[in-house]
């Protein structure tokens, strides 16, 4: 059974929480956005300080493809270390974020028509159109450990590097060797030989 939205969910990692109102707040207010749902650990209430926001809304007329003026306003007054932006195909699109305090969102935009399935833990945002249902699913999430490794080139390596990070700050070391060795393994050969710099 899904599980409603409420306020309290996230009171103990208030930054988090105001990652996802403020996703909301922008998205959820245009007519082509039919859909929201926070997945993953902070929808399974086990998510710690350095876990993601990640928020997927449901979206109809094209409107993954005009989202530029949302995240913009999503993005504003935050202090963004660093932003990744792509397309995980031609229905659906994605941004991810590292902020200066440490915290971090996903947010994907994907057509309604998209062949995306729901699994446990799915905290229902709003559904204006009683979507979410048609996409729940009872099989397991997905686990990182079957993530392709290197799927945005260079743009996307720190954020490989900082899921690593997270292992790390939780003990989990042997998850983070793992990633790094397949990571390594898919690094395509450097280019040519940068410069070194001696500032002794």
């Amino acid at each position: 059974m899904n599980r409603e939205w409420d306020t309290q969910l996230l009171k103990d990692l208030p930054h988090q929480q105001q990652l996802v109102a403020s996703s909301v707040e922008v998205f959820a207010c245009h007519e082509d956005v039919l859909a929201g749902v926070l997945v993953g650990s902070l929808a399974g209430g086990t998510g710690d300080r350095v876990s993601d926001a990640d928020i997927l809304f449901f979206t109809r007329n094209g409107f993954h493809r005009q989202t530029a003026s949302y995240f913009a306003a999503f993005e504003a007054g935050k202090a963004i270390f660093y932003r990744l932006i792509g397309e995980h195909n031609d229905k659906a699109c994605f941004r991810k974020y590292l902020f200066e305090d440490l915290t971090s969102a996903e947010i994907h935009c994907a057509d309604v028509a998209e062949a995306i399935s729901l699994s446990q833990p799915c905290v229902v945002l709003f559904d204006k159109a009683g979507v979410v249902n048609s996409k729940l699913t009872d099989d397991p999430a997905p686990q990182h450990a079957t993530f392709p490794v290197y799927p945005y080139g260079d743009e996307g390596l720190m954020w490989e590097l900082l899921t690593c990070m997270k292992w790390l700050s939780r003990g989990e070391a042997n998850a983070a060797k793992q990633y790094l060795k397949k990571l390594a393994a898919a690094l395509p050969e450097p280019e040519g030989q940068e410069e070194s710099h001696d500032d002794s």
